[in-house]
């Protein structure tokens, strides 16, 4: 009886592994297209106009910065994925023209996914919404 115990254990401990492991890969996925997305974007704005709400969201970046993702901890990591989106999201809100409608549905496409990927994601996206703006007003004064 403990060995069919201790097999079960084992057989949903892999399991619980393999959804934690697709559950990263997702995060990098999306981490990926936003980055395809923001790529798309450079050529036709001036980051230099974003530069505070790109500082706001590289304090949560480690080691490196949004502009240029590297390593598992930012690309896996559910916070960045949400301070990309919202980071693309302020920029093509603050773009002026209909130039960006293919782009702003594909972003809001992302957002979507992004929030399924997690029960807080949405709350987290929000939350950091109104702290970028804050931050961004009070750089700005």
């Amino acid at each position: 009886m403990s060995n069919i115990n201790k097999h079960l254990a084992r057989t949903l401990e892999q399991q619980h592994k393999r959804s934690v492991r697709g559950l990263f890969l997702k995060i990098e996925d999306l981490n990926n297209e936003c980055t395809q997305l923001r790529k798309r974007l450079e050529s036709h704005i001036d980051l230099n106009v974003y530069k505070k709400s790109i500082d706001y969201v590289n304090q949560f970046v480690s080691h490196t910065t949004i502009l240029n993702l590297k390593f598992v901890t930012n690309t896996q990591n559910l916070e960045v994925v949400v301070l990309h989106a919202l980071l693309l999201s302020y920029i093509l809100e603050n773009t002026y023209g209909h130039a960006f409608e293919y782009e702003d549905k594909l972003l809001k496409g992302y957002i979507q996914e992004i929030f399924t990927l997690n029960d807080h994601a949405e709350r987290l996206f929000m939350n950091h919404r109104e702290k970028m703006l804050t931050y961004v007003q009070e750089q700005s004064t």
